[in-house]
Order: structure tokens, then sequence, then C-alpha cells
């Protein structure tokens, strides 16, 4: 019966077989002719940029920190007791105008004390000056006497000797009344200095002292007073090493304020710092320049976003930055250039081909580069072009296929 079944299955198999053959001739030709009456869409070509003339401009950004071009510590020079504060947190002072005044007590003593020194002083002075009147005096006398031999040459001469004594002690006792006058004026100087006033014109930007607090200034001087010129601000801008080099004194600077109104400053690069900072294993250089703050928006310790145009050319020819490639040891830059389609239209529909091409960039702004040979206005470069290892390896394999 098992033999029976299998025999029957070949037989139905050997009938159906030209069936099956023909219902895949049958879709394969529908197939075709569906190709042939809907062919399939050509390649999409690879992304592309033109080389074309365009204004490029070349800068630097960096971070900022804003600070007064000019800010004084203004300390005390005496040691008291702080007695009242004049002025407050921002507020504008001129030049000469009372900022804190200390306990001046102390410092009037003292200045008391050096007066009836130098007055005990030029009495002790008066004093000699009056012995010495009379030994004068008596020398004329004793040399008056000696000449009419009426007295002894020892008296004449003990009466030379104290004259000279008389007129050193004197000279020694003048010097020591301008020690002590000297030593008044020192007291009476620091009997000024517990005044402190404003050695210039500025704002209050720093208080840190109180009233009642004691300062003591014998080897470091308290500060009592920050005051800063708020017209003019320095930006100090930190600009990486790998940039530096192409920062100069004299170019232009600016920023734009983070404040809802967004205002922009610019001005002109003054100073780049020799000395580097470090940051971990960054290098870092500050680039100074100021701005004008006479309606004073900007204030102490803002960052803000620096840009420093370091170059700028116009009507140049430039092609997108995502273009270049690999750049070789004598600094071009490798790029991918369309070649241009056949005339005759028969390669229309293949993936357009590319040459690699070597070219030297100069200026660039972020988004396009300046080209300095190589390319020609309106050749096409791939903007996106292969790593090196995939462009060595397709030029070694058309290598192998000739």
């Amino acid at each position: 019966m098992a033999t029976q079944n299998k025999t029957w299955r070949q037989r139905l198999s050997l009938k159906t077989w030209p069936m099956r053959i023909a219902l895949v001739l049958m879709a394969g030709g529908a197939y075709a002719g569906y190709r042939t009456l809907n062919p399939p869409a050509p390649p999409e070509p690879p992304p592309s940029g033109a080389a074309a003339l365009a204004d490029i401009t070349q800068t630097v950004q960096a971070a900022g920190v804003l600070q007064p071009r000019v800010k004084v510590d203004v300390g005390a020079q005496v040691s008291g007791q702080v007695q009242k504060i004049h002025v407050q947190l921002g507020q504008q002072v001129k030049k000469g105008e009372l900022l804190v005044s200390l306990d001046p007590e102390l410092a009037r003593s003292e200045v008391a004390q050096a007066e009836a020194a130098v007055a005990q002083q030029a009495a002790l002075i008066e004093a000699r000056q009056a012995e010495l009147k009379l030994t004068r005096a008596e020398v004329e006398r004793q040399r008056r006497l000696l000449k009419g031999e009426a007295t002894a040459a020892t008296e004449a001469e003990r009466a030379e000797v104290e004259l000279t004594k008389l007129e050193a002690d004197l000279r020694g006792q003048t010097a020591s009344l301008k020690r002590l006058q000297a030593e008044l004026d020192k007291r009476r100087l620091s009997l000024g200095h517990t005044s402190i006033t404003a050695p210039m014109d500025g704002t209050v930007v720093n208080l840190p002292v109180q009233e009642g607090q004691t300062v003591i200034a014998i080897q470091i001087t308290p500060v009592m007073v920050t005051l800063a010129n708020m017209d003019e601000i320095t930006v100090r801008t930190r600009v990486p090493e790998a940039d530096i080099g192409s920062v100069k004194v004299g170019q232009k600077a600016r920023f734009v304020t983070l404040s809802g109104e967004a205002q922009r400053f610019e001005g002109t690069v003054r100073v780049i710092q020799p000395v580097p900072e470090r940051a971990g294993n960054a290098v870092f250089y500050n680039v100074l320049f100021e701005v004008p703050n006479k309606e004073r928006k900007l204030l102490s310790d803002m960052t803000v976003q620096v840009n420093i145009e370091t170059g700028s050319a116009k009507q140049v020819l430039a092609i997108p930055v995502v273009a270049l490639g690999a750049r070789d040891d004598e600094g071009r830059f490798a790029v991918q250039v369309l070649e241009a389609p056949a005339k005759d239209g028969k390669d229309a529909k293949k993936t357009p081909q590319h040459k690699e091409r070597k070219i030297r960039t100069g200026l660039q702004d972020g988004g396009r580069v300046q080209v300095l040979d190589g390319l020609k206005v309106g050749e096409k470069v791939l903007l996106a072009p292969p790593p090196p290892e995939s462009a060595a390896s397709a030029a070694a394999s058309a290598a192998a296929k000739s």
C-alpha cells in the first residue's frame, strides 16, 4: 500500500512540474515588465558644495571677564578703631572726599607729647645759648687780660675750652630739636591719616570693615575701601594656546552682553600678557582690551564671550569647511572634487565620480574657508570626504581591478 502511494505522488509531481516552471517564468516576465515601465530612481548624488566668491571674517572666540580699568584699595596707614564710615557700597565719590574716620584720640595724645618734647628741647637750647653768650664774654675778657698779662694763660685756655664745649653741645641740642620736630610732623601726619579720603574719583565697590572694628596697621596695610573707575571697563580674555598666534595688538574685539538688550560692545586689543595661565594641562594667554561704560551697564566680574577679529577678506574663493579632508606635512588639505558629467548624458544615471586634489587654504569663519589655490570658481567638492583609510583602500581596490 505504501509503495502505491509513493508511486502516485511521483506521477503527480511529474505532471505539475511544467506548471511550476510556467508560473516562475510568468512572474519573472511580469517583474521585468514592471521594471521596464517603472525604472528605479537614479542614485542620490552625494552632498556637495560649490567653490564660490564670498566675504570671510576670521575670528577667535574666547571667554572674557570684565574688570574696572582702574581699581584702588584704600588702606589705613595708622592703627585705630573705625569711628565712622561715610560712604556706602555703589556710591560715587570724588577725589578728596571723606571715606572713613578712625578714632583720633590716641593720635592726638601722641601729637601733644611730641609738641611738649619740642618745646622742652627749645627751652634747653635757649638756656645753652645764654650760657654760650656768657662764655664768649668770658673768653673775650680773658683774652684782654692775657694781653695785659693780668691773668694766667691757663685761665684763658680754660675759658676757650669751655666755649668749644658749649658750642658743640648747642649743635647737638639743635640736632635733637630737628629730630623732635620731625617726630612731631610725623605724629601730625598720623593724626591726619585718621581721616581716610578718596585718592581718585570712583565707585565704592568694596567695604570690608565695619564701624567699631579695630584695625592694626603694623605689618600689613588693612583695606578700608575699594574704589573703581567704572567709566571704562577692561575685558580680560583667556585665549587658548592654539589660537594666540593669530591674535595681534590693534585687532578689533567685540562681545554681546547676556542681558535682554544684548547690547554690543567693541574695543581694540591693547596688550597680550606674555606669561600664560594654566588650567590643568590647558594653557591660556590673557588678552586685554577696553570698552566705554558711561551708562554703567557693565559690572565688575561679568563673564562674556569675546570675538577677536584676526583677519578678513572680501570676495575671495571659498568652500565649506566640512569639505576639508586630511592635512599633509606641507599644510595642504585634501578635497574630493566632483567630476563633471559626460556631455552626451550617458552617465547621467551613474553616481558622480570624484577625484582627490590638494588645496592651500587661508582665512576661515567657521562655516567657509578661503581657497588660495587648487580650485576654480564653480567646481564642486564633497561635503563629507571619505576618511584617509577608506580612500586608500578604494585606490588599492581600483589598482587591483586594473
